[in-house]
């Protein structure tokens, strides 16, 4: 549906106090001007087995006024936070009028029964205040929304800010959601009313969100790609950030996956998306990435190592000691983590990284290699980047009992790379064929990830429990820094024993790998013609399919 109506927006959360300092400052007094206030009343639509939610959609009837309106929209609850497709039409009374839905994402998939399992299911009453932002060729509508999401026993506040843009650039929108940013503490959000409003009514508490990958399609454009994985990875991101501040571990680690996946991303496309804000982008993930490692790091370590070994030594002091001592920094690594996401540099960081995914340099550039690297079809561009990291693992794990650890680390994360890209690319091959395929390799590689993690977290464990041997804790007796110590080569034993368990894992794992037949396919040779290049970078780029 090449032709859907696209409606662009941006989603910031705010608290109620700062609506009115926003008002009230300098920066939008003479912009925030012949406002018009609204009370929307809507009712969402839906049967009891959620049959809307479960096909990607939204079905409401808003009151305004003394008038109705119908809008069916696309959810976004994968890679498009900021934009979604949407048809509204005008109706007689408050209940929906689907004889004119043909040509819209619900109308191939409306039977009779869907029709008669439609009932309401919740509402949201919100009081807008509107204003039209013009200036450089744009148009947006900055709608400051205030009231609540309400169920039949319970509801919950709305206090947000959306900017759409009706006419102009996208990037104009992050400007304006940055100036409010600057103001006041916003929150990019990626959460709509609607999915809040499930959560309400199945009684879903803050929770972690798993990753979802976006559907590529075959044809579609290499930069196209790019911006829908990161919208994804941002979602996953920014989605676990409630629950995060709350210690859900769970959520916590989602954040991990989150940038880790987005990380990756931006090495997959490294050649499509080079520009002069790539490197900021990446050192304020890796600051992000720092300030969660601890907590997570910890939390395993006693969930892993320590509960099973306290249950095997139950009357081991020197454990007991060590596990209060880990607990302990493991709150530190939340306290770390809640602060950072918390932190201004945290919302800057989303903000900005969302302005580059959707608007970057890269995405506009006309230097004719960039275009033409970012126009290329994605099945070219991804069978070249799962060739080659393909060629790479099956290189260097061919002989993974003589890799040191340093050099299983860097292979470790070849194969976490090489990972995402097969999941991140799986939708471009499809057919039976190319699907077993692919869950083929994808298992392959999650084993061969999960034995060569599990050596590079013996390799950090048994450094930091050889800390504690060799520097016994002032405040402690010779006695109980005897135990301790004990205890700390116990674990170091217990560890050291698993690795030949994990090596062999891993070899076992790389065969498999090594010999699963590839899902991507691309013809032998594909030649695509870029406008004149300068001299020194000759007049032609070619890309060889082959990889």
């Amino acid at each position: 549906m090449d032709n859907e109506p696209k409606e662009i927006e941006l989603k910031l959360r705010v608290a109620p106090e700062d609506i009115t300092v926003l008002r009230n400052h300098p920066h939008f007094t003479a912009a925030l001007h012949d406002p018009t206030h609204e009370t929307l009343d809507s009712v969402y639509f839906d049967s009891d087995d959620r049959f809307m939610r479960d096909h990607g959609l939204t079905l409401r009837v808003r009151h305004i006024g003394d008038k109705f309106v119908q809008t069916i929209k696309t959810s976004n609850q994968d890679s498009n936070c900021f934009e979604r497709s949407e048809w509204e039409q005008a109706v007689e009374g408050d209940q929906p009028d689907l004889t004119r839905v043909m040509d819209t994402a619900l109308g191939p998939i409306l039977t009779d029964d869907v029709r008669n399992a439609l009932k309401p299911i919740f509402e949201t009453r919100i009081e807008r205040t509107a204003y039209h932002l013009n200036g450089n060729e744009t148009d947006i509508v900055m709608a400051v929304d205030e009231g609540q999401i309400v169920a039949t026993d319970s509801s919950c506040p709305v206090s947000e800010i959306e900017l759409e843009l009706k006419h102009g650039k996208p990037i104009e929108l992050f400007k304006i959601a940055r100036a409010i940013s600057d103001i006041v503490p916003a929150q990019l959000d990626v959460k709509s009313k609607s999915e809040r409003g499930y959560d309400l009514i199945e009684k879903r508490p803050v929770a972690a969100e798993k990753a979802c990958d976006p559907e590529l399609n075959p044809g579609m454009s290499t930069g196209r790609a790019f911006t829908l994985i990161g919208r994804a990875c941002l979602r996953q991101l920014v989605a676990n950030e409630p629950a995060t501040i709350r210690r859900d571990a769970e959520a916590l680690h989602q954040m991990r996956v989150a940038l880790r996946r987005l990380r990756a991303a931006i090495s997959l496309f490294s050649d499509v998306v080079s520009d002069d804000r790539v490197n900021t982008i990446k050192t304020e993930l890796r600051w992000l990435a720092r300030e969660f490692g601890p907590a997570r790091d910890l939390d395993t370590l006693l969930i892993e190592v320590l509960k099973p070994l306290r249950k095997q030594h139950a009357n081991e002091s020197g454990l007991v000691s060590i596990s209060k001592m880990i607990a302990r920094e493991r709150l530190k690594g939340y306290r770390r983590a809640q602060e950072a996401v918390q932190s201004a540099r945290f919302r800057s960081l989303v903000l900005d990284t969302a302005e580059w995914v959707e608007a970057g340099p890269w995405s506009t550039s006309e230097d004719p290699l960039m275009r033409a690297r970012r126009e290329m079809p994605i099945e070219i561009h991804a069978a070249e980047q799962l060739s080659r990291r393909r060629k790479r693992i099956r290189r260097r794990g061919a002989k993974i009992g003589d890799l040191n650890p340093e050099q299983l680390h860097r292979l470790r994360i070849q194969v976490k790379k090489d990972r995402y890209a097969a999941e991140f690319f799986s939708s471009v091959y499809q057919g039976k064929k190319a699907t077993k395929r692919c869950k083929e390799i994808l298992k392959s590689l999650t084993q061969l990830q999960n034995c060569l993690g599990g050596i590079n977290d013996i390799v950090t464990r048994k450094a930091l429990f050889a800390e504690i041997i060799a520097n016994p804790r002032r405040g402690l007796t010779a006695e109980q820094n005897r135990r301790r110590a004990f205890a700390a080569g116990l674990i170091i034993g217990d560890q050291q024993a698993q690795v030949p368990h994990l090596l062999d894992g891993a070899r076992k794992a790389h065969s498999r790998f090594d010999s699963a037949k590839v899902f991507w396919k691309l013809p032998r040779k594909h030649n695509l013609v870029v406008p004149p290049l300068p001299p020194s970078a000759g007049n032609q780029l070619v890309c060889d399919a082959a990889g």
